[in-house]
Order: structure tokens, then sequence, then C-alpha cells
């Protein structure tokens, strides 16, 4: 294999068959964003600091509640803007 050759995994994404399943692409799109949220989760909590000290476990539980509001409002919002108006 050159340098210049694309990887074959690549070729294979589900996807990029015309073949695959719209079933199975959609769930396996939603489960690598589900994956990608949970790690992005992850990152805010291991990698960032918060406002408050490390140690403060009262400031990581407010951080975490207002990224649980934040995205229950985004979740609401979406919902809302799907249902027929009337």
């Amino acid at each position: 294999m050159s340098a210049s050759e694309p990887p074959a995994a690549a070729s294979h994404a589900a996807g990029s068959d015309p073949h695959a399943d719209p079933e199975f692409v959609a769930w396996a799109s939603e489960h690598e964003r589900e994956r990608r949220r949970h790690e992005a989760d992850l990152a805010q909590i291991t990698t960032h600091p918060d406002e408050h000290a490390d140690a403060d476990a009262i400031g990581q539980q407010m951080a975490w509640k207002k990224r649980q509001d934040h995205e229950k409002h985004l979740h609401d919002s979406a919902i809302a803007q799907m249902r027929p108006q009337g």
C-alpha cells in the first residue's frame, strides 16, 4: 500500500455503502452522536476547569446541572418545533 492510497476502512463506512440498511445507518449515526456527546460531557468534567476549585463538589454539581438544564431546553425547543402549528 502506497502513501497516496486512502485507508481501506474509510471506504467501508456505513454511510458510504449504497446497500446499507437505512435503519442501521440512522442508528449508527445516532449512536456515534451520543458517543461524542458523552465524551464531551466527560471532557467537561475531567479536563476543563470549572469556575470553582477542582475539589469543590458543589461547584461541579452546579456546572453539571447547568449543562443538563441547557440540554433539556434544547430538547424541549426541538420537540416544540416539530409539533404541528395549529
